[in-house]
């Protein structure tokens, strides 16, 4: 042992033995870091999942009720989807138990309160689901019953008049459309004048059983309304707030398991800095008792090993050529693998983030084009419930007046009415063509077919049209053809565009007014012109009607005809895209001028310009 082989041969195994548990803890290191991996994985796989949960019984809410079927099969495939997300949360919850490496029970009593909301969350979800299948939809569950028993009332109602049935109707559709407690006062105390009324004439008891029935079954959908609640009240707003909750301890927990990360690469490296330094000082004194060929190639490893530190880790030691030493060659490979596996770990956490960061911008995403959806949807049956049903009402109304009254009726009381009726029917057909091509607009589904077409055959054809509409009104329509070029755009757009200015010059016009079109031709584009001497607007009115990009809000006309607020929209978005200008010239109390161009010609930026 006193030669210098001996000594060697003894420093080789020294070293061995040191290497030995560096590569052992070195290994075990790694595994805690891939554990600490798989923990957070686990908690991003529970959150997925409970988000997933929470956006399927929304989609529920908003879709799933209104359809027959989810009350006749008492499921949907969203209700089996909800269910199935719930059943991967809780199995993730105990796969974090299982991953979590941490000996204090911080994590598991932070698990324990989400798995106690998690538990919470469902029974009132499923709570809410109960109710609203009792609830019902249409000719289901409570409602179902209660038109049943109003239907019947309808159909044999004795003692009760239809104009009663009618007035029990609107308190019940009010309180649908406006969720205001007043109506619900008001219906049952008009069902119990009607009760007191009917048992005092001693009118027939299946008519007072309906009737009791009626009123039973609404105040019980009213009560299972306010149990279920919104945003703002029962169990849906418990459920947000659950969920609010929730989405607290989730991002807590995060901060929990990565501060555990961290401490505990920290701590590791610490160990590995200490580990490396005892066989650096070894390598060292070994050079400084030995020759100097070994300390050599220890020197350059040395320097090598600080490089690829300093340059983040990038590239590899190189085995010493001029000496073979096998403790050197398995301490180098050992240190270059370590370098790897360090940075596969940075890149694959850089990949996580990406990929983290892509799914927030999806979120983002969806949820603006969630609150546009529900814009549209609102606005929608808005028109739906108001506008719509008044239009409809009127027909039905005089409908009902020429059916009931015909014998009663003279000539030309029943002319006026046939030109009323003929009025309304005009006035909804306009209202659902606005309607529609409003809906097709904002979903983007309305498509552009362009060709070529005589624009005064577009003209003629609404301006007979409105002929009576504006001779009732003592409203002239001065229209004179002439040549021009034919218009090159999508003929149907045109057609829906000149109805809609024809019909808002005769909405704003009065007694000794009149209304004239004109067709201008210019280089390659038309321009059409419609005139009227009505009451017109202020520049406030006229800059606010041309800049907005969005509906506006109705105004009467002169003989308080309705609105909807969707037809100039239209059709400054139908002109867009025909590659046409709108122009709006008025003053008040003088009347206005509504002006567009579209092309005459194809060419490239006709065929090219469509959006």
């Amino acid at each position: 042992m006193n030669t210098i082989r001996g000594r060697v041969l003894i420093a080789f195994c020294v070293l061995f033995l040191l290497i030995g548990p560096f590569l052992l803890f070195a290994f075990n290191s790694l595994k805690k870091i891939d554990n600490a991996k798989t923990l957070r994985e686990r908690v991003a796989v529970f959150d997925g999942n409970r988000l997933k949960a929470d956006n399927k019984f929304f989609h529920i809410l908003d879709f799933d009720t209104k359809k027959n079927s989810f009350y006749l099969n008492k499921t949907s495939k969203s209700l089996e989807e909800y269910h199935r997300h719930i059943q991967n949360s809780k199995k993730a919850i105990e796969e974090i138990k299982e991953a979590n490496y941490n000996t204090n029970n911080t994590i598991n009593e932070r698990l324990a309160r989400i798995s106690n909301d998690l538990e919470d969350l469902n029974s009132k979800i499923s709570h809410v689901l109960g109710l609203i299948q009792q609830k019902g939809f249409r000719n289901s569950g409570t409602i179902g019953e209660m038109r049943k028993s109003i239907h019947k009332l309808e159909d044999e109602a004795d003692g009760i008049s239809m104009e009663e049935i009618l007035r029990l109707r609107r308190h019940e559709k009010d309180f649908f459309l406006r969720k205001d407690k007043i109506y619900i006062t008001a219906l049952n105390a008009f069902c119990d004048s009607l009760l007191t009324r009917l048992q005092e004439d001693n009118k027939s008891k299946e008519t007072i059983s309906l009737l009791a029935a009626y009123q039973e079954n609404f105040n019980l959908v009213t009560k299972l309304d306010n149990e279920i609640g919104s945003g703002n009240s029962g169990l849906i707003k418990e459920i947000q707030s659950i969920n609010s909750r929730l989405n607290s301890q989730v991002e807590a927990l995060y901060v929990l398991v990565d501060a555990d990360s961290e401490i505990m690469v920290s701590s590791i490296k610490s160990y590995l800095v200490l580990f490396f330094t005892i066989t650096v000082l070894f390598a060292i004194l070994s050079a400084f008792v030995f020759s100097s060929h070994i300390a050599r190639p220890i020197k350059t490893l040395i320097t090598d090993m600080d490089s690829i530190v300093q340059n983040n880790f990038e590239g590899q030691l190189d085995k010493a050529k001029s000496m073979k030493i096998t403790e050197i060659d398995k301490l180098t490979g050992t240190y270059n693998g370590l370098v790897k596996k360090i940075k596969e770990q940075i890149h694959a956490l850089s990949e996580k983030n990406k990929s983290l960061n892509f799914l927030n911008g999806k979120l983002v995403e969806s949820e603006n084009e969630l609150k546009e959806a529900s814009r549209i949807k609102d606005k929608f049956f808005s028109i739906i419930s108001h506008d719509l049903r008044g239009h409809t009402g009127n027909v039905l109304s005089l409908a009902t007046i020429l059916k009931d009254e015909k014998s009663s009726l003279k000539e030309d009381e029943k002319q006026l009415f046939i030109k009323y009726l003929s009025d309304a029917s005009q006035n909804l057909q306009l209202l659902l063509d606005n309607l529609l091509n409003w809906a097709k607009s904002q979903m983007n589904d309305h498509e552009i077919s362009k060709r070529s077409f005589n624009i005064f055959q577009v003209i003629q054809k609404n301006v007979l049209l409105f002929r009576e509409n504006a001779l009732r009104k003592n409203v002239t329509i001065d229209f004179n053809e002439k040549i021009v070029a034919n218009a090159y755009a999508d003929k149907d757009m045109m057609d829906f565009v000149i109805r809609n200015l024809l019909s808002n010059a005769l909405k704003f016009t009065t007694d000794g007014d009149s209304i004239s079109i004109d067709v201008m031709e210019g280089n390659a584009e038309l321009t059409i012109s419609v005139q009227d001497t009505g009451i017109g607007m202020s520049e406030k009115q006229r800059k606010a009607l041309l800049n907005s990009s969005k509906e506006n809000h109705s105004t009467k006309g002169t003989n308080n005809e309705e609105g909807t607020g969707l037809g100039f929209a239209i059709c400054k978005d139908f002109i867009r895209r025909n590659n046409g200008k709108v122009k709006i010239e008025s003053k008040l109390n003088e009347g206005s001028t509504f002006s567009f161009t579209v092309p005459t010609s194809l060419t490239r930026e006709s065929i090219l310009k469509v959006s």
